[in-house]
């Protein structure tokens, strides 16, 4: 490495160390931007800008409003005459803002990028020897990008004939503060777009300055909301934060769209604001916010850039980000979560001789609603010989994908299980059957960066392989992987669903995962080391065997007795309760030796008719011990509460309760909020005193 940060001062000024500090990667990235930006360009960057047929920059104006531009010239037109310095020998195209600001002095942000190769390479500095033929920049600080997100061209073009007299005629012109219908198309239909920021701090201060930085994305990336107004997601990049900590404390921003086949050029200066939460990030593939710009000056320029460029390949960084038209369809579908929804069994795999994986598609073709791995899909089908259809819930197996709306469940055939059985025999592709939103409450700690241990016995595989799959994914996508142990117990071979898959994960990323496999009983086509990795049962001995000594998240799921021995174990050893995440498979089950929650206030059940009215629906229902639980009679009256699990573990049926209360068949496991029951698992409380709801005993319920 060709030196580092010399200065005592970070390489990163208070907009950048916010950001950083509120992604929770402050002290990492500094160590790194300590090691990796430098006040110099070592000797392959300054070879690098030699090579180069145009660089982008990022400069403000007098009114301190950013512009980013793009400056063309024959290879070799950058040059280094130091690795202080570098001599742009070029002036800005016709229309570029920059023709009119550029001066001695003058903060500059310099992004040289080769389309062809992803290679780019960023440097802030100071505009020095303004002349006829171009510039100089001293240098105040420099360092390499990483290739993300970058779509390779390659020119096929330069069809610039300079300003010498005979050359073609200057380029028309078109200023405005709106998007008129050239440039709404451009923008929508653009991969590509460049962003200059500035921060107008303490002119010594190497940190601060102007910078310009490279956006890629699916086309139509950008959106455009109206003819003002654009917004885009921010992915994962190296962390260093330098536009949206610049945007922090100066909410401006240029915007530069290229036309790559006409030359066309479009800049826009405005505010711009960061969108930090909320349901368009959550809904849009890969993002991890988003900026919203204001345009408040546009300059179109007809064919001012000499460049034209053959497209070659989108950047396979972009396999996990998603697109507008995609989030747009899933915020609609979250809005349904509650909805039973058509869909269409698109794909059937065999994962093992007892496991069979159905991929479902929603039958009208649009976005399925989000979920977060380790929940499970509420399905409702109709078989032969039922009067009426039957309701089940199953784990969705696999990670949400960027590309892929779809939902894998992945099915053990039950003994006596009518409907895992009718699954096994009956549903191939094209088979139809309804399903609301994921939902339930076994989720991976996404804002813990401890290391996981996916700790699974038989079906119990199904939520691992979804978070496992998750972690992978976002290891790959941010390049910082979690730390991930899977440890697995099943029969044998026979009875191991997505084994290779497994085997697989961990060979291609060996120091992100690990993967252990026990046989309960081995047969004879098993082979200790390939199929398998211990034999036995998975109990503490195991887990002491495989986890080197640190501080893990634990995730359980199996059957009660499993996850019972290891809950009890895990606490033994003085892991704290709530590094201990479980899921199980049939009735609730509540790990903890003392209660999961504290039950509601004593009272005397009720033994005879009591007065129910679902308020929103209008409708007036008797209670009795024999017509079960709320939820029981509320389908009893017609009504199609939303439900899950039927056993008050995953949440679904939380119903908001306006008057009187209620006694638990059993004690919920999923939490509630204020005011909220559980109907699943709720019957009414004999009301009296002042529980009376009005002038009649009974419940109230917001249904």
């Amino acid at each position: 490495m060709d030196g580092s940060w010399p200065h005592r001062t970070s390489p990163f000024h208070r907009g950048e160390q916010a950001v950083q500090t509120r992604v929770g990667v402050r002290d990492k990235t500094e160590d790194f931007g300590r090691r990796v930006i430098r006040d110099h360009l070592p000797d392959q960057h300054r070879e690098f800008y030699r090579g180069l047929a145009f660089v982008l920059a990022g400069t403000g104006d007098a009114d301190g409003r950013p512009w980013a531009s793009i400056l063309t010239g024959r290879p070799g037109f950058v040059s280094s005459p130091d690795s202080h310095h570098l001599h742009i020998a070029a002036r800005p195209l016709a229309g570029d803002p920059l023709r009119d600001t550029l001066r001695n002095g003058l903060p500059i942000g310099l992004l040289g990028i080769d389309l062809g190769t992803r290679r780019r390479n960023r440097l802030t500095g100071k505009v020095s020897n303004v002349g006829a033929d171009g510039f100089s920049i001293a240098v105040d600080q420099t360092f390499g990008n990483c290739p993300q997100y970058i779509q390779t061209r390659t020119i096929v073009a330069d069809a610039n004939p300079g300003e010498r007299p005979g050359g073609r005629p200057a380029p028309r012109r078109h200023d405005g503060n709106r998007f008129d219908d050239w440039a709404r198309a451009l923008i929508r239909r653009s991969d590509t777009f460049f962003i200059a920021t500035q921060v107008t701090g303490d002119s010594d201060d190497p940190a601060s300055g102007a910078d310009v930085s490279h956006r890629g994305g699916r086309p139509g990336f950008v959106h455009v909301e109206d003819d003002g107004l654009l917004v885009f997601p921010d992915f994962s990049g190296n962390l260093h934060f330098n536009t949206l900590g610049n945007i922090v404390l100066n909410p401006r921003a240029g915007l530069l769209f290229i036309d790559f086949e006409s030359g066309d050029v479009l800049y826009l200066t405005g505010g711009a604001e960061i969108v930090w939460e909320g349901d368009d990030v959550r809904a849009f593939a890969g993002a991890e916010r988003l900026v919203r710009f204001r345009a408040q000056a546009m300059i179109r320029v007809e064919g001012s850039l000499p460049l034209r460029f053959r497209f070659g390949e989108m950047s396979p960084s972009l396999e996990a980000t998603g697109s507008w038209e995609q989030a747009f369809d899933r915020i609609a579908a979250d809005r349904q979560r509650d909805t039973y929804i058509r869909y269409t069994v698109h794909a059937v795999a065999r994962e093992s001789d007892t496991v069979t994986s159905f991929t479902l598609r929603r039958a009208d073709g649009r976005a399925v609603a989000g979920y977060q791995p380790g929940q499970f899909l509420p399905i409702r089908l109709a078989l032969p010989g039922t009067s009426a259809p039957v309701t089940r819930t199953y784990t969705v197996s696999d990670a949400p994908a960027a590309d892929a709306d779809v939902y894998r469940l992945s099915i053990k055939r039950q003994e006596g299980g009518a409907v895992s059985a009718y699954f096994h025999q009956h549903v191939q592709a094209g088979f139809e059957l309804e399903a609301m939103a994921p939902r339930g409450t076994f989720l991976l700690d996404t804002a813990s960066e401890r290391p996981v241990a996916l700790i699974s016995a038989g079906i119990g595989i199904t939520p691992m392989m979804a978070m496992a799959n998750h972690l992978i994914n976002e290891g790959r996508r941010t390049r910082a992987f979690r730390r991930l142990f899977f440890i697995h117990g099943t029969t044998n071979g026979r009875t191991l669903a997505f084994g290779r898959h497994l085997r697989a994960r961990a060979r291609v990323h060996p120091d992100a995962m690990t993967v252990h496999i026990r046989f309960s009983r081995p047969d004879a086509a098993d082979r200790l080391g390939d199929s398998h990795d211990s034999v036995g049962r998975v109990d503490m001995d195991l887990l002491k065997t495989v986890l080197p000594f640190d501080d893990y998240d634990f995730y359980l799921c199996g059957p009660a007795g499993f996850m019972q021995a290891l809950y009890d174990g895990l606490t033994g050893l003085g892991v704290r309760d709530a590094r201990i995440r479980y899921e199980s498979f049939g009735p609730a089950t509540v790990l903890k030796r003392e209660a999961a929650a504290a039950p509601d206030p004593p009272g005397a059940i009720a033994d005879g008719p009591v007065a129910v009215r679902f308020a929103r629906s209008a409708v007036d229902a008797q209670w009795s011990p024999s017509r079960g639980t709320l939820l029981e009679l509320a389908e009893a009256a017609g009504l199609s509460p939303a439900f899950g699990c039927r056993s008050g573990v995953c949440g679904t049926c939380a119903t908001r309760i306006t008057c009187g209360t209620v006694d638990y068949v059993d004690t919920p496991v999923a939490p509630r909020g204020e005011g909220e029951v559980l109907i699943c698992r709720a019957t009414p409380r004999s009301t009296s005193g002042a529980a009376t709801c009005g002038d009649r005993q009974g419940v109230v319920l917001d249904l």
